[in-house]
């Protein structure tokens, strides 16, 4: 969609809503679940041979763990089909809601090309930012702009 659509969408809907982009979170699943399986399948390997002990050993169960709390979380979201970035009057909504009232700026589209981000920064700073990222939408360089233009239009 484009910022076009994404304005009128908000002019008669009242909100925008982005749920995940089920094929990034597929392409994470089997990645994370490829990966686990061969740090299974490794640390199977490094157990029989009675070769566990150590800082490799524990490294190597580390990896194994994290990898399964990634496919964890792809098979999370897939389910779930969360987290949902919504934007309406009352503010910017990903998992929590940042009111238009206390967002002091929204940053520029920053990372690397498959990794980029926007944060909403909130006015007062115990408060952590707000990260838009491309799991939601796909065009952060045309999400950035409309995003102010709507900000813009809550503070007049």
């Amino acid at each position: 969609m484009s910022a076009d659509a994404w304005a009128a969408e908000l002019e008669s809907e009242g909100s925008v809503v982005f749920p995940p982009r089920r094929v990034r979170v597929y392409a994470r699943l089997v990645g994370f679940g490829l990966l686990t399986v061969v740090s299974a399948l490794t640390n199977l390997q490094h157990l029989q041979n009675n070769d566990i002990s150590g800082t490799l050993g524990v490294l190597r169960l580390t990896a194994l763990a994290a990898f399964m709390y990634g496919t964890g979380h792809a098979v999370w979201q897939l389910i779930t089909n969360r987290p949902v970035l919504t934007v309406d009057e009352s503010g910017i909504t990903r998992g929590r809601t940042l009111p238009w009232s206390a967002i002091s700026r929204i940053d520029a589209p920053v990372g690397l090309p498959l990794a980029r981000s926007v944060r909403v920064q909130p006015t007062d700073r115990r408060t952590r930012p707000l990260t838009i990222t491309p799991d939601n939408v796909d065009d952060l360089d045309a999400l950035t702009p409309w995003l102010r233009s709507v900000l813009a239009q809550h503070r007049n």
